[in-house]
């Protein structure tokens, strides 16, 4: 498609947990947005239905454009979570629902690479990725261990975003930013990698054509008709949730650190070669211009604090006085944070139990799908405040040991650039400033991700010259205290002792 050169741009992302839309002006900034969660047939956070979330995907982009005046639409651009897998037989019907990085299905698998330490560490230098159950190279080792017969129907290895981009234009390729964090692609070479091929008995026709971020392909015009766009306009191929928030953050240059709080947590440094430490411990993927992005995430973050909900922060210690349907303190059977905030920050932290987030298994550091997590030292004079507390804090705690190893390969960035639902926890983000000891800058949207992918599209468009014309503006600094810090970091050196001692058990 050639580039249009003016006009507005669509971000369309499909995430774990819901379908977001935003329009946005040739400026980046965001003139309204659309979010519409999953519901429970659609996606249980490790897997998700493909038909179903196309729908939902589809639905969102109607809503926004129906919404209101969207101006000239010059170009939709693709967004959606790193490291799925979806498996298409020749027919190109889904074997299994899709795969998302949640899903540690496949640790057995990866735990028998670990075992060879010399295979292990070439695969991480090759690839840039970690021997993890999260990745889908080695949830394709599973399926071929555990159903040869269904491992043998495999025609095409495809993503959530891919199946996402054939839907809108009826086309199938991938980009080298979304493939490399499949554990397939040579992050040197930027192809598929023949000796991981080999490994998994998986041929090259067998997966998607690697092109740039920046590669359209025309919206079909049963879609255009669908969502009131016209036919034609281009689309881009789509890249990683990832990738699109360090891109919304302005952190494509070097020195600029994204912090990003959502399902999981992860920070992300951009790099102009390959940084891959000596041992596995952070990740280094391709972002686009051949750059790559160097960085480190958690497993647990905001589901942590949905556990936490679902399953402790009943009552009405909080001071609401109500109970939700799920036994939250709740209005109308929605966790009431505000109150459970307002309770956490009455309370003296530094008595407050310790929290492991790894109740869903660990990324990095360690990168153990097998450690679990709970509360630390829970006596009889705690509450759900300082339980609600200390899961906020271990959150932190485990993205802070993931910062602490980026620094020892990237160096320490110049600033912090926070997005994800954070945002709305003030307390919250004035906590991790003071645990980092740095700045904390805000744009004041949630979601950033969704940005970055209207800003991609406003580069593929010919809209923008260079991804850094779009800069966001810094609604809020949250300032480090010294006293705070120097206090977390005692609390934080009792976590550590913690999870050193946690490494393949049950708290």
């Amino acid at each position: 498609m050639n580039a249009s050169g003016s006009g507005n741009a669509i971000g369309l992302e499909v995430s774990t947990s819901s379908a977001k839309c935003i329009l946005c002006s040739p400026t980046g900034a965001v003139i309204r947005s659309v979010s519409i969660p999953f519901d429970t047939k659609t996606s249980n956070t490790v897997s998700q239905h493909p038909g179903r979330m196309m729908e939902t995907a589809i639905e969102a982009l109607r809503q926004l454009v129906c919404s209101g005046e969207t101006g000239k639409v010059a170009i939709i651009g693709l967004g959606g979570t790193w490291h799925s897998l979806l498996l298409l037989d020749s027919n190109r019907e889904a074997l299994f629902p899709i795969s998302t990085w949640a899903d540690l299905s496949a640790s057995s698998a990866a735990e028998a690479i670990k075992q060879d330490q010399q295979v292990a560490q070439r695969y991480y230098h090759q690839t840039g990725c970690v021997v993890h159950g999260m990745y889908p190279a080695w949830k394709l080792k599973w399926i071929g261990e555990q159903t040869p017969e269904v491992f043998r129907k495999i025609a095409l290895v495809s993503t959530q975003v891919g199946q996402l981009f054939a839907g809108l234009t009826g086309t199938r390729a991938i980009s080298k930013c979304m493939a490399s964090g499949s554990g397939l692609l040579n992050i040197h070479t930027l192809d598929w990698d023949p000796e991981i091929l080999a490994l998994l008995g998986m041929k090259p026709e067998q997966l998607e054509e690697l092109v740039e971020a920046f590669h359209t392909a025309p919206l079909l015009p049963a879609i255009a008709q669908k969502v009131g766009l016209p036919s034609g306009i281009p689309v881009t191929v789509g890249c990683a949730d990832g990738a699109l928030n360090q891109v919304a953050v302005s952190g494509v240059a070097q020195g600029v650190m994204s912090f990003s709080v959502g399902t999981s947590g992860a920070i992300r440094l951009v790099q102009n070669a390959s940084l891959i430490p000596e041992e596995p411990s952070t990740w280094c993927y391709y972002l686009f211009d051949q750059k790559r992005l160097a960085g480190a995430a958690t497993q647990g973050a905001a589901n942590c604090l949905s556990w936490f909900f679902k399953t402790i922060g009943g009552g009405d210690s909080a001071g609401t006085g109500r109970r939700g349907e799920n036994g939250a303190a709740a209005a109308d059977g929605k966790p009431n944070y505000a109150a459970f905030e307002k309770a956490a920050a009455a309370i003296k932290w530094e008595e407050a139990p310790y929290f492991l987030p790894f109740i869903y298994g660990e990324r990095c550091p360690g990168w153990n799908e097998s450690r679990r997590g709970g509360f630390v030292g829970v006596d009889a004079t705690h509450d759900q405040a300082h339980l609600y507390y200390a899961v906020l804090e271990g959150i932190l705690f485990n993205m802070y040991q993931c910062y602490l190893k980026l620094a020892e390969v990237g160096g320490v960035p110049a600033e912090i650039r926070v997005s994800g639902g954070i945002l709305n926890s003030p307390f919250w983000l004035q906590m991790a400033a003071d645990i980092f000891g740095k700045p904390m800058l805000t744009s004041g949207f949630a979601n950033d991700s969704t940005v970055g992918a209207a800003i991609v599209a406003l580069k593929a468009a010919g809209i923008i010259e260079r991804i850094e014309d779009c800069l966001p503006e810094i609604r809020h600094t949250y300032q480090p205290r010294a006293e705070y810090h120097r206090r977390y970091q005692a609390r934080f050196a009792h976590y550590l002792g913690y999870y050193a001692s946690t490494a393949a058990s049950t708290v």
